[in-house]
């Protein structure tokens, strides 16, 4: 079989949120005569989609009074498919929004609801004496509104989508040189059988992910077009992104890579679409790819050099309990178990080098990263809808 690339259709008019950025149906600039990428040698298996399950409407339960600032709380939440209750008993819900005055009087019953809580303003700028009442009550984020709309958007569409209808992964090295982007293409094109999938390169000083598949050169959005991105836009934006053997591909292309601000647009953007989101990271980006991440698996080399590197930057990087796994390439003279003991974490798996001059997501191997992989696709995919 010959791996091939393709694009999208053309959207007739520009996507919302991203302003000017029509996908073209083809390149401006005539193709190369010579083809960018060769025929995969190692043709992966047949992908089936999988359609999302039905689920319900997340609820917002707003605490505070009655009044214009209560109502534009309920647009936001409307916007992002949510509604809004103010009963805290009577089943899960996504979030607790609360005004400053509720914040002051009702700190039991906010402690009780034991949801993520925003605290919100009407007034321009947010109060000195609110800091320490939202600090004291685990605030997630304290708003202004309605200055600060987009940000409140950006928190509710986070804290309600359904968190079993979609997964994001996150791939760092633990060490340089680790193969974190190597195993993070051979991850996405494990996931092809199991939904949707994208892969992300949110490396800003990386090489570049579609260079390391031999992607070729097509059009479609790239990190510059994501600018003004809104949380209601990821459909849009998957569908805008140019699609490498099945698997959709948002890269800088040769424009610049993503700051912290447009990583986070991009995952919470997604994040609600179903599927599968695979995320190339750098060190640096890494706390801020946290907060949206269901599993962030760091690929360390079994060496003595590389334990120590990933014990630093895990240090560096202060994870939440349990979002952290590692992944063992056996390039040294560890043992997976002894990399793990070291680092404190759990395996999630080991993979050998794979044969020099095969190309991630072009070439898949039986054996290998792309075997482990696989593994460990079916393993993640099988935890979420358990």
């Amino acid at each position: 079989m010959t791996s091939t690339a393709s694009l999208t259709a053309a959207l007739d008019a520009p996507i919302p949120g991203l302003p000017g950025a029509a996908i073209p149906t083809e390149p401006d600039s005539p193709s190369d005569t010579s083809p960018r990428r060769r025929s995969a040698r190692f043709p992966g298996p047949p992908s089936a989609a999988a359609a999302p399950g039905p689920g319900t409407r997340p609820r917002v339960c707003w605490m505070g009074s009655e009044g214009p600032l209560r109502e534009l709380v309920r647009d936001h939440a409307m916007a992002i498919g949510a509604e809004l209750s103010e009963v805290i008993d009577g089943g899960a819900i996504a979030c607790v929004v609360a005004d400053a005055d509720a914040l002051g009087k009702g700190a039991d019953v906010i402690g009780r609801a034991r949801s993520p809580l925003l605290v919100v303003t009407a007034e321009s700028e947010v109060p000195a004496a609110v800091w320490p009442l939202a600090l004291e009550a685990g605030a997630r984020a304290v708003i202004a509104l309605p200055g600060s709309s987009e940000e409140l958007l950006s928190c509710l569409a986070e804290l309600a989508r359904p968190r079993t209808a979609s997964l994001l992964l996150g791939v760092v090295g633990g060490s340089g040189g680790a193969g974190a982007s190597s195993f993070a293409a051979r991850l996405a094109a494990a996931f092809r059988s199991h939904g949707p999938v994208t892969l992300i390169d949110a490396d800003p000083l990386g090489g570049g992910l579609d260079l390391l598949v031999e992607a070729p050169a097509t059009a479609g959005i790239s990190w510059a077009e994501t600018t003004g991105l809104g949380p209601d836009d990821g459909e849009a934006l998957r569908e805008g992104l140019p699609a490498v053997d099945e698997v959709h591909l948002l890269v800088a292309q040769e424009g610049l890579g993503p700051d912290r601000s447009a990583v986070s647009r991009v995952l919470s953007a997604l994040s609600p679409l179903g599927g599968t989101v695979v995320v190339d990271l750098s060190s640096e980006m890494v706390p801020t790819a946290a907060e949206h991440l269901d599993r962030l698996l760091v690929i360390v080399p079994a060496t003595d050099h590389a334990v120590r590197s990933a014990a630093r930057r895990l240090r560096a990087w202060q994870l939440p309990e349990g979002l952290a796994q590692v992944v063992v390439r056996r390039s040294g003279a560890l043992h997976g178990r002894e990399v793990c003991e070291d680092l404190a974490l759990p395996l999630a798996a080991t993979f050998h080098d794979s044969s020099r001059g095969t190309v991630p997501l072009l070439d898949v191997r039986r054996r290998g990263a792309d075997r482990a992989a696989r593994n460990l696709a079916a393993a993640l995919s099988a935890e979420v809808h358990s």
